[in-house]
C-alpha cells in the first residue's frame, strides 16, 4: 500500500470513528426515517465519492452532517436530496432539488409538489390575483428552448400555491451565485449551474416557493440562499442556524493571504518610517529597553492535553465550544483528537429532549436502515 494510500485510509478511519461518536447527538436530530448508522454510512459514501472532504476543516464536515440530520435528508451526492461540497477549507451543506420535494412530503401538510420547466412550444398560461390559473401542456417532439419555471404545492386542506419564474429571472440568480462566478473565472472545473441548468432552475423556483411550504422547507431554503450568497450556514444540534462569515473558494483564500500579507507589510514599513521620523514618538535607548522588561509575556495557546482536560471537565455545551475553538492552532491530527473529546462531551451534556434513552439509540445503531425516505424526480 502506497504512502497516499495510508494516510488516506487514516484520514478515512478518523472521520469514520468522529462520525460515529456522534450517533447519540444524530439520533436526537434524526426524523423517524432514518437512523443514525444510515446517515454514517451515506456520509462515508460521499467521502469516498469526493475524498477532497477529507482535506476539509472536520469541524465544519460534522457540522454539515449535524444540518443534514436536522432536516432529514441524505447527502450522498447520488439520489439528489442534498449533497457535501467541499468550498475552500470547509465543507458545505447543499441541500438538491429532490431534497425539497422530500422535506415537503415529509412534513404531512403537502399531498401534491412539482416543478417543470416550460418551453417554447408548450402551450402554457398563468394568472395571479382573485382569478389566478396555471396551465401546462408541453408539447410533442421539439419543444424549443426553455422560457419559464414553476413550482406549485398542494395542501391536505384543499389548498394551493404557486410560482412562475422566467428564464430571465433564473439566469440573474445564476449570475449572482458564487460557484457559478468561479466557474465563469476558470477557478473551479465545473459547476452544477453549467451541468444541470434544468434541476438548477426546478431548484430555484421551489426555493421561491417555501416561503409558503412547512418550515423545514423554509429552512433548507435559507440554507440554500447563503451557500449561494458565498456565507457557510448550518443547522446545530440545537436546530439553530449558525452562519459564518464569506466562503471562499481556495484560490480567493490564497489570493487574499497574499494580498494581506503585502498589505499589512506595507501599513508596518509606513509606520516605521514615520515612527523614525518622529524622535518624539518613538522609544528609543533606555527607554524602549524599560518598556520591553515592563511588556508582559504573550499568553501560550493551550496543548492537547490541557485542551482535551478543560472540556472533559466543561458543564456546558458552550464551554466545551469555546475549548474547541482554541484548538484551531494544533496539527490535524491533534485537532481531530481534541473534536472527539468535544462529541463526546456534547454527548455527554445534550439533554435527552426527545425521550431517547441509551439503549434505544444503541437499538437504532443495530437496526440499520428503515426505509429511505426518498422520492424520485418528477
Amino acid at each position: 500500500m502506497s504512502n497516499q494510500n495510508v494516510v488516506l485510509k487514516e484520514k478515512t478511519d478518523t472521520v469514520r470513528a468522529l462520525l460515529k461518536a456522534m450517533r447519540k447527538q444524530l439520533a436526537l436530530a434524526l426524523p423517524a426515517h432514518l437512523t443514525p448508522d444510515r446517515l454514517v454510512r451515506v456520509t462515508m459514501t460521499a467521502i469516498q465519492n469526493n475524498p477532497r472532504l477529507l482535506d476539509c476543516d472536520r469541524t465544519s464536515l460534522l457540522a454539515a452532517v449535524m444540518t443534514s440530520a436536522q432536516l432529514g435528508l441524505e447527502p450522498d451526492g447520488v439520489l439528489g436530496q442534498a449533497y457535501l461540497v467541499p468550498y475552500g477549507s470547509k465543507v458545505q451543506f447543499i441541500p438538491g432539488y429532490k431534497g425539497y420535494l422530500a422535506l415537503a412530503r415529509n412534513s404531512g401538510e403537502i399531498s401534491t409538489i412539482q416543478a417543470h420547466e416550460v418551453c417554447a412550444n408548450d402551450t402554457f398560461g398563468y394568472a395571479y390575483g382573485l382569478n389566478e390559473r396555471l396551465d401546462h401542456v408541453p408539447a410533442d417532439g421539439d419543444r424549443g428552448e426553455i422560457t419559464h419555471f414553476y413550482a406549485y404545492a398542494k395542501y391536505k386542506d384543499g389548498g394551493h400555491i404557486f410560482e412562475v419564474l422566467t428564464r430571465a429571472d433564473i439566469d440573474a440568480t445564476r449570475d449572482n451565485s458564487d460557484g457559478y462566478k468561479a466557474f465563469k473565472a476558470k477557478r473551479i472545473k465545473s459547476n452544477p449551474w453549467h451541468s444541470h441548468y434544468t434541476q438548477m432552475g426546478r431548484k430555484t423556483v421551489i426555493r421561491k416557493l417555501a416561503n409558503y411550504l412547512p418550515l423545514n422547507v423554509q429552512r433548507a431554503a435559507v440554507l440554500d440562499a447563503k451557500q449561494a450568497a458565498g456565507m457557510k450556514a448550518d443547522i446545530d444540534e440545537y436546530g439553530e442556524f449558525v452562519i459564518e462569515g464569506e466562503a471562499e473558494t481556495v484560490a480567493e483564500t490564497e489570493q487574499s493571504a497574499a494580498t494581506g500579507a503585502a498589505g499589512a507589510t506595507a501599513k508596518l514599513d509606513k509606520l516605521a518610517g514615520g515612527m523614525s521620523g518622529n524622535g518624539a514618538d518613538a522609544p528609543t535607548g533606555t527607554a524602549a529597553n524599560d518598556d520591553k522588561k515592563m511588556a508582559p509575556e504573550e499568553a501560550k495557546p493551550p496543548n492537547m492535553t490541557q485542551l482535551k482536560k478543560a472540556i472533559k471537565a466543561a458543564q456546558t455545551a458552550d464551554e466545551v465550544d469555546i475549548q474547541l475553538d482554541l484548538s484551531r492552532h494544533l496539527s490535524q491530527d491533534h485537532q481531530d483528537k481534541v473534536l472527539a473529546v468535544a462529541v463526546a462531551r456534547h454527548a455527554e451534556l445534550t439533554p435527552n429532549t426527545q425521550g431517547t434513552t441509551e439503549a434505544q439509540t444503541a437499538d437504532l445503531d443495530a437496526t440499520g436502515e428503515v426505509g429511505g425516505g426518498l422520492f424520485g424526480d418528477e
